[in-house]
Order: structure tokens, then C-alpha cells, then sequence
């Protein structure tokens, strides 16, 4: 495995997402809660086939397919359990009660939800190059709005520099993550189809646990036109992709 585009792609999703979010931060809240949805659209349906149409056709064609839908179902159990013990924490509201006056909470969850980001970035780029950097583009949509509401709670009576460094240093365990899973994987090659399938687990859950949800809520119809039309094209974007043997 070619281990130099998954720490390049991981340097996007992760610092790269803080530095983009610390940019977008300057624009009125107003428009900030009119893009963030349509980004995480975009990101649903790239995960989503991302899951469905590259990394499990993969995985079962490389293993057992019991053993790999087993795979897929603990990783989406072990996610479930790190969310419902506090311990990996999904948040992209403005106002999110939460977070709100719990800095190293945050940056313990962020830094726990990068090492994930990582590992699932290695996974994706053993289904293609190409493949590998949609889904890193649909990971950074995800990212950008989680690190806009993390500056809107830090910024609280903290200077800018330092609110961005609560969330920049555990945006670091991206790359952590990413240069594990692809060296391990490297080194041990029976194990990465159910790795391959863990990581779509992963990718399932995060797309209907926590971003589908997101979508259920009183909208305009023009909005929830746009929303849906993005998803559609975030799926679109992955199928249109070739094929990875």
C-alpha cells in the first residue's frame, strides 16, 4: 500500500478541515447554518456509497462473507457504545448544551473521533486511489461543521489562538489513525478485508446515526429539494467512480 495520499488525505481531513473551518469561521452565523446543511448532504451520500458501493462489494469479495457482515456489524455495535458511555461524541449544532463550558471534553472527543477518521481513511483507500480521496472530500464536509460549532463554543471568553488550538491538536490524531491502520495493514494483508469491513460499519453508522438524523427536521421545501439533490449526488459521485479490482 502506497501509505504517502492516505497521511496527505488525513492532513486534509484533519488539520486541513480546522484551518478551512477557522476560515469559514468569519462569515455571519446566518449563512454558516444555511451551508452546514447542505455540505453534511453532500457527505451522507458519499459515505453512504462509499460503505455500500466500494468497501463491502470489496471486502466480501476477499473473505467469508458471515465473518465480514459480522465485522460490519461490531464495528457499528462498538460505535453505538462509545457514544452511549460519552466517550466518542457527535455534535454539529450551533448551540449544542453538551459541550457547552467542557474544553477537554471536547478536545478528548474530538481527539478520539480523529483517531476513528483516520483509521476509516487507510480502509477507504484500500477500495481505490480515487475512492479513497471522494470519501476524504466527504470526511472533510463533515469535519468543517463539527470544527465551526467547536470554535463557536471555545471562543467564549478565550482568546482566538486558543480556541483554535483545543481543536487543531487533536485534529493531529487524524494523521495517528491514518499512519496505524495503513502500516498494520500493510503487514498483516489476511486481515484487511475484514478490516475493509469494519471500516464500512463505521461508515454506515456515522451516515444513518448521526448525519441521516440531521435531515429529519422542519425545512423549507426548496431546502429539503437541495438537500436531497446533494445526497443523491454524493452517492453519484462514488458510483461514478471505476471500479477497484
Amino acid at each position: 500500500m502506497n501509505i504517502a495520499p492516505i497521511l496527505l488525505a488525513s492532513l486534509l481531513v484533519g488539520p486541513g478541515s480546522v484551518a478551512l473551518a477557522s476560515s469559514v469561521f468569519r462569515l455571519p452565523e446566518e449563512q454558516l447554518k444555511r451551508l452546514a446543511p447542505r455540505v453534511l448532504s453532500l457527505a451522507v451520500g458519499a459515505i453512504l456509497g462509499m460503505a455500500l458501493l466500494r468497501m463491502l462489494p470489496h471486502a466480501l469479495g476477499h473473505g467469508d462473507p458471515t465473518a465480514l457482515m459480522g465485522a460490519v456489524l461490531g464495528a457499528i455495535l462498538l460505535l453505538f457504545l462509545l457514544e452511549r458511555f460519552r466517550i466518542l461524541r457527535h455534535c454539529h449544532e450551533f448551540h449544542c448544551a453538551e459541550h457547552a463550558d467542557m474544553p477537554m471534553r471536547i478536545f478528548l472527543g474530538n481527539a478520539s473521533h480523529a483517531l476513528v477518521d483516520g483509521v476509516a481513511l487507510a480502509l477507504a483507500f484500500q477500495a481505490g486511489q480515487g475512492a479513497g480521496w471522494i470519501f476524504a472530500l466527504a470526511l472533510a464536509g463533515h469535519e468543517v461543521p463539527k470544527s465551526l460549532v467547536n470554535l463557536m463554543l471555545l471562543r467564549e471568553g478565550r482568546e482566538g489562538g486558543a480556541a483554535l488550538l483545543w481543536i487543531l491538536i487533536p485534529s493531529l490524531f487524524t494523521l495517528l489513525g491514518a499512519l496505524a491502520a495503513a502500516l498494520g495493514l500493510a503487514f498483516v494483508k489476511p486481515v484487511a478485508p475484514y478490516a475493509l469491513a469494519a471500516g464500512a460499519g463505521f461508515f454506515l453508522y456515522l451516515a444513518l446515526a448521526d448525519l441521516v438524523p440531521k435531515h429529519r427536521r422542519h425545512t423549507t421545501r426548496a431546502e429539503a429539494l437541495w438537500q436531497s439533490a446533494l445526497v443523491l449526488a454524493g452517492a453519484g459521485l462514488i458510483l461514478a467512480l471505476p471500479a477497484h479490482g
